[in-house]
């Protein structure tokens, strides 16, 4: 009997770690109050080896605070490295990451910020297997199943930035801190070349003739990316990582309300491939049963996508004598992802820090916006494992006897299913003397019977067994009488 390498790929959670970043940020004047820090985290690269990973990346800190007299933002990029352990890595593993901020403490000293971030990493690899698997082989009879499985993945991080030119509502005085948010909604690929469109806002806070304005200004965009090395027949799944938002003022104008903003980021590419082939479910030969051993090999496949936009409204109670002017340095963390029949739920919190306006000046509070949307997916089924992502296109405080947030999320959603494969790894021949079997006998086969377990029970070819009873069917409609011609 015939074996061959059979090889495929699953996705699997290797594992969620954390890790404390300290950050030193040090401005013109002294700090007097820390309003809000926002910070941005994301993996640009890494090692695998035998049983662990190390990542290496980058963290953009967004600080807004008081000297006493007049509110400021700084904005500030990291280093950071971490490393997990685990018996699913090798050299070869293929992985991913999802970085969340789990908590930031701020020790100021005079013109300094110490923080203090701890990150809590995911990692999520694609692991190959592979086992012998019995094939078609010479003077063997042998039952297949064609079935799809999981062939080849990589993963891919390429370099965007895109820049747009914009204009504000009102004259900007002070830039204090931008943020920014890339969705892609389309992308193809052909002949090494990445197109990528999608949707991008930009929450831009400013001083405007002595007030703190927030302005969300979106707009669309589209780019070419090299995506050399990637095989323009696999399946992709699209994501993007916002590194940093710079903005430049059109220095000189009377009137300031245009400005320019450049957004780095990471495009996340998955490039993954499916393939067919026949598993060899069982075998029998004209003069042989057979002992088998089985193994099972996981592989994994697509369940569905999905791109989806919610709007939220919250209302919360509001301290008297406080105004809202805006919500600066907004995240939004997906804690639950559960897979039913056709949709998906999505569980998860908005983060961001409100500023308020009082007798005494401006001052802050954290909010925090929970959220349970629903996302319909075609094909999706209870038994898939789905992920998603959520990014905040726009997020407005508002006073109406009380403090009303309205939030525009955007949800992306891919999902997977494991399924396995049960595949021979190896056989144990049982010979049997047909010499003993009469020429010609009749045996009663019952109603359901296939064929092929008609024929591996007489040890015949289907043909031969056809051409002695042409009547049959598959499977047997009602007890039935077969002749056999047994060959001596």
């Amino acid at each position: 009997m015939q074996f061959s390498e059979l090889s495929c790929l699953s996705r699997r959670f290797v594992g969620k770690i954390q890790t404390a970043e300290s950050v030193r940020i040090s401005v013109k004047t002294d700090i007097v109050d820390v309003l809000s820090v926002g910070v941005d985290s994301t993996v640009n690269s890494y090692e695998a080896s035998r049983a662990e990973a190390s990542f290496y990346g980058k963290t953009t800190v967004r600080l807004l605070y008081s000297d006493g007299t007049t509110v400021l933002g700084q904005s500030y990029n990291a280093d950071f490295t971490a490393s997990i352990t685990s018996d699913l890595l090798d050299t070869d593993s293929k992985l991913t990451f999802e970085v969340a901020t789990v908590e930031t403490k701020v020790d100021t000293n005079a013109n300094t910020a110490m923080l203090t971030i701890l990150l809590e990493i995911s990692v999520y690899a694609y692991i190959s297997d592979s086992v012998p698997c019995l094939g078609n082989s010479e003077n063997v009879f042998c039952n297949t199943d064609s079935t799809e499985y999981l062939q080849s993945a990589d993963i891919f991080r390429l370099p965007l930035v895109v820049e747009e030119e914009l204009n504000t509502t009102r004259n900007i005085t002070t830039v204090l801190i931008a943020e920014s948010c890339l969705v892609p909604t389309e992308y193809t690929l052909s002949e090494g070349v990445l197109r990528l469109g999608g949707d991008a806002s930009v929450r831009f806070t400013y001083v405007s003739d002595g007030n703190i304005v927030t302005d969300t200004l979106h707009f669309a965009f589209d780019r070419e990316l090299d995506a050399t090395g990637i095989d323009s027949d696999c399946q992709l799944k699209v994501y993007i990582n916002s590194k940093n938002t710079k903005v430049r003022l059109n220095v000189g104008e009377e009137n300031n309300t245009v400005f320019s903003v450049e957004i780095a980021a990471n495009v996340i590419v998955e490039a993954t491939k499916i393939g067919l082939c026949d598993i060899v479910t069982d075998a029998y030969s004209a003069n042989s049963d057979f002992l088998f051993e089985r193994k099972s090999l996981t592989t994994t496949l697509p369940c569905g996508s999905a791109v989806e936009r919610k709007h939220i409204i919250a209302s919360l109670p509001l301290e008297s004598g406080k105004t809202p002017i805006a919500a600066v340095n907004v995240s939004a963390t997906v804690t639950e992802c559960e897979s039913l029949e056709r949709r998906a739920e999505i569980r998860g919190v908005i983060k961001a820090t409100v500023l308020f306006s009082t007798d005494v000046g401006t001052e802050s509070k954290d909010l925090e916006l929970p959220f349970s949307e629903t996302v319909s997916v075609d094909y999706l089924m209870p038994q898939c494992t789905s992920h998603a992502s959520a990014a905040v296109s726009e997020l407005t405080v508002r006073d109406v006897g009380g403090l009303q947030a309205e939030a525009d999320i955007c949800f992306v959603l891919e999902s997977e299913r494991d399924v396995q494969l049960n595949v021979i790894v190896s056989a144990e021949e049982q010979p049997f003397d047909k010499s003993a079997l009469p020429a010609i006998e009749v045996c009663l086969a019952h109603k359901g019977e296939t064929l092929w377990q008609l024929c591996k029970g007489l040890h015949m070819s289907e043909e031969d067994l056809l051409a002695a009873n042409p009547e049959i069917s598959n499977p047997l409609e009602n007890d039935a009488r077969i002749v056999v011609f047994n060959k001596i």
